[in-house]
């Protein structure tokens, strides 16, 4: 049976005003957010908490992507930053696209990177959850001589 939610929208809100605390912090401020909103039986608060839990991570990247558009303060879509996924090597696990809170990945059987500047600047950690190694990122070095030139084209230097 089908169950929905009452007040998903606030109770979501709840979960990005606190985005940027760990996941367990999150978890427990929806769940008590769902609680004053909704009746949640304790023998399925895990099921209720899975389908919240999806729905906020939907809405933690839309949010993300409202909100980080520039690194440092340079334009973020300067910064060559992101993920080149070789479709020789991927076997279309998805371990990517289920890892990556950003949003950067997409999957069709295989997976692409649809929203590269979604990336966080210098971030590799998808790059270890493919079994394939079929993630590539720029070297470092190079990340770290574009961004000095970028910081003083922005006046940052």
């Amino acid at each position: 049976m089908d169950v929905g939610i009452s007040g998903l929208g606030e109770i979501l809100e709840k979960g990005l005003e606190v985005m940027d605390s760990p996941d367990v912090d999150v978890k427990k401020a929806l769940l008590a957010e769902l609680k004053v909103r909704n009746y949640v039986p304790r023998s399925v608060e895990r099921e209720y908490m899975t389908a919240l839990w999806s729905e906020y991570k939907k809405a933690r990247t839309l949010r993300r992507e409202q909100l980080e558009e520039s690194y440092q303060g340079i334009p973020r879509e300067e910064i060559p930053w992101f993920p080149v996924v070789d479709p020789e090597l991927c076997s279309g696990c998805s371990s990517c696209v289920e890892f990556c809170i950003q949003g950067v990945f997409t999957f069709d059987g295989k997976s692409h990177v649809a929203k590269p500047y979604n990336c966080i600047v210098g971030n590799t950690s998808c790059r270890s959850f493919c079994p394939e190694k079929a993630i590539a990122f720029p070297p470092l070095a190079q990340l770290k001589s574009r961004l000095k030139s970028l910081r003083k084209k922005h006046g940052l230097a």
